[in-house]
């Protein structure tokens, strides 16, 4: 494991990340709604979610990590010396790591257990967003941002930022993408 590096910004840096929690929830449970608030427009389909199927519930966590690490960086980034390779590399791992946390704690609940449930639903919501932005804190405070290491979570990023505006509008026929309450697929 790499030394601790100690930076000037580090309370404000600690502080963000756990800041970070209630507005990614807050805001992330807002997008549930806002596709119906929007008027269904099509411009809104790749980044709030347009159905109940587990893949649209995903932009709920994804865009909204993004925008939080977005404007904590644009207006604090100076002020407090944020490292910008670090503070990239530890906001694509939140905004990748949540969602695959959903996916896997999800299908581990149906297909080991049985349980698809509401009540869980939103506790594996809460659960992906602290636990993304405490991976986060972390490697901000202890990963080195290596040129393919950012490279690589740049890519995953693009890859599935891309992933959100296809398959909003031509989602694959797969389980990850039903829409339970209809039986359909997309909107």
């Amino acid at each position: 494991m790499t030394e601790k590096r100690v930076f000037r910004s580090d309370t404000f840096v600690n502080r963000s990340f756990v800041a970070g929690i209630p507005f990614i929830l807050m805001f992330g449970g807002l997008t549930h709604f806002a596709f119906a608030w929007l008027g269904k427009t099509n411009w809104a389909a790749p980044f709030v979610p347009v159905n109940e199927s587990v893949w649209e519930h995903l932009k709920m966590s994804y865009w909204t990590t993004f925008l939080w690490f977005f404007f904590i960086f644009l207006f604090f980034g100076k002020r407090y010396r944020l490292s910008s390779s670090r503070w990239l590399l530890a906001g694509i791992v939140s905004m990748l790591f949540c969602p695959l946390f959903i996916v896997t704690g999800f299908y581990t609940l149906k297909g080991a257990f049985g349980i698809e449930s509401l009540f869980t639903d939103g506790p594996l919501f809460i659960f992906g967003i602290i636990s993304g932005q405490l991976l986060a804190s972390r490697t901000y405070r202890y990963v080195e941002p290596h040129r393919i290491r950012i490279g690589m979570a740049v890519a995953l990023w693009l890859i599935l930022a891309l992933a959100f505006v296809l398959f909003s509008f031509q989602p694959p026929v797969l389980p990850l993408f039903l829409d339970t309450p209809t039986g359909s697929y997309g909107f």
